[in-house]
């Protein structure tokens, strides 16, 4: 929904990104990669948070791939192993629906597997069914060409089945950079407030309070890493009533209070 925020332990997770060619950018906000083989760490934890975006993962393994698709409502905390190579995209909020067909509430709040194992592929599922000739290849490649190779597929699809044009990424776009009210740009668009939210949910798989809520925690979290504005100048630029209001809300959705969040991002990046 708004500008990418990378990993805090990047150079410990050899993490690379590239940014989408210019015709996938209304769906997908990066391609990565991540992990070296042989590269013996302690894993990491790293948190996730919620955008109403979707990640795609390939893991890269010895024995077999091991494809997994997640839409995160909250913040996820996770585990990283840097011993695998790991390639992902990470897609846009309404960018799985629009691209691929997947409906977000069949890959919420958990790592779904979507590899080959035919007989557990739920029809949604199916959809991703011609991503394993792709992913069969990645193992020839370096990351930067496997990068290539997934903008490469997903090209290709939006060639061959070109996406609705759907008014619902219109909105979900402005909602993200908290231009209006989400049920004042509906109706500017045509949408009736319970026409929007069915088809936010549906599309987008979280109704039009938990954009704005997702809007304003990446906001604050960039005004926390990027500036020096005191919480209470943070709240109000990101729509918050006040300090005590900006600070439940953060902590409610990222698990810990903007003062803590800054000072363990803020260290993270001095120790590097």
């Amino acid at each position: 929904m708004t500008d990418l925020i990378l990993p805090s332990n990047t150079d410990y997770l050899n993490f690379r990104h590239r940014l989408p060619d210019r015709r996938l950018t209304p769906w997908v906000q990066c391609f990565w990669s991540m992990g070296t083989p042989g590269h013996l760490t302690e894993p990491r934890t790293e948190k996730f948070y919620p955008d109403a975006g979707a990640s795609l993962s390939i893991k890269l393994s010895s024995s077999r791939p091991l494809i997994t698709l997640c839409f995160n409502r909250r913040t996820l905390i996770e585990t990283l192993d840097t011993t695998t190579p790991c390639l992902g995209i990470r897609f846009k909020a309404a960018g799985a629906h629009s691209l691929l067909g997947l409906l977000p509430e069949a890959f919420a709040d958990t790592y779904h597997r979507v590899d080959n194992e035919l007989e557990e592929l739920s029809v949604q599922k199916l959809r991703l069914q011609g991503l394993m000739p792709v992913v069969e290849r990645l193992y020839q490649l370096d990351s930067q060409q496997g990068l290539r190779l997934l903008e490469t597929w997903l090209l290709d699809r939006l060639k061959s089945q070109p996406p609705a044009n759907s008014r619902i990424t219109t909105i979900v776009k402005a909602i993200g950079e908290l231009q209006l009210p989400p049920q004042q740009l509906g109706a500017t668009l045509g949408f009736t407030r319970r026409t929007l939210e069915r088809k936010l949910k549906r599309e987008v798989g979280v109704t039009p309070g938990q954009l704005v809520a997702y809007a304003r925690l990446n906001r604050a979290r960039h005004g926390l890493l990027a500036t020096t504005l005191p919480l209470t100048e943070i709240a109000l630029q990101c729509g918050y009533y006040d300090q005590a209001h900006f600070t439940h809300a953060f902590q409610s959705l990222a698990y810990e209070t903007p003062a803590a969040y800054r000072k363990r991002k803020l260290s993270q990046i001095y120790k590097a």
